[in-house]
């Protein structure tokens, strides 16, 4: 980004000035982070917002709402999406009169001057903090496409998000899922005799070893010695 010096002559003249090409990418990287942090918080709080509504609201009212087109949802998630972004406009006028008064351009980008669990400025080592920032940064990617997703969705088929088809995968249950539960009952609905059994086992020598064990364990309820060794033995 181009930036303007000022002179000191009468004219007080203004002249453009060509910043390096570091800088400039440091300030474009600074606006991805600035807006994937808020992506972030957006991707969860979209579906978050959606499922509650489901859970509290009658199911008439949830049909017909939408992020985008809107309708009759609760109050509290917009207001904290609304208070968090307050809080980020915050923390980046405060850490923009840092950089003005005293950082000049010796800053990361995103970086607020704000770190109350000493994170960043409390001894961690300096990889450590590589791979943190690396990760809020690929987090922040992913939570715009997400989000960009969000609003393709919503505003080409008109339903909330958790009501299209194909996203119950991400927001419901598996068990709950009707194509799922229709697999896991034709999976399992009918048990295998080779679970139980091996299959060499004849019938016979099955029953032989049921009765047994029946016959051993009601000596041990009526209070008689179990030789079970002799009785493995004679199942066998």
């Amino acid at each position: 980004l181009p930036s303007f010096a000022t002179t000191d002559d009468k004219n007080t003249k203004r002249t453009f000035v060509q910043r390096p090409n570091a800088l400039v990418l440091r300030d474009y990287r600074e606006a991805e982070i600035r807006h994937g942090r808020l992506a972030m918080l957006a991707a969860v709080l979209w579906p978050l917002q959606e499922l509650l509504d489901r859970l509290f609201l009658p199911n008439e009212w949830v049909q017909s709402f939408t992020i985008i087109y809107g309708g009759i949802t609760l109050p509290f998630l917009p207001l904290i999406m609304v208070a968090a972004m307050m809080l980020l406009g915050y923390l980046d006028v405060y850490a923009q009169l840092i950089k003005n008064s005293d950082a000049g351009e010796a800053f990361l980008p995103g970086e607020c001057f704000w770190d109350p669990l000493r994170i960043l400025y409390g001894g961690v080592p300096e990889r450590m903090k590589r791979n943190m920032q690396e990760r809020e940064l690929a987090n922040g990617r992913i939570a715009m496409i997400a989000v960009a997703c969000f609003v393709f969705e919503e505003a080409t088929t008109h339903r909330s998000l958790i009501r299209i088809p194909g996203n119950e995968l991400l927001f419901e249950p598996a068990f709950q899922i009707p194509y799922v539960q229709a697999w896991l009952d034709q999976r399992f609905a009918e048990p295998s005799a080779s679970f139980y059994f091996p299959q060499d086992m004849s019938t016979t020598t099955t029953t032989e070893m049921i009765e047994g064990a029946s016959n051993a364990a009601a000596a041990a309820a009526a209070g008689e010695a179990v030789d079970f060794g002799k009785t493995i033995n004679e199942m066998n």
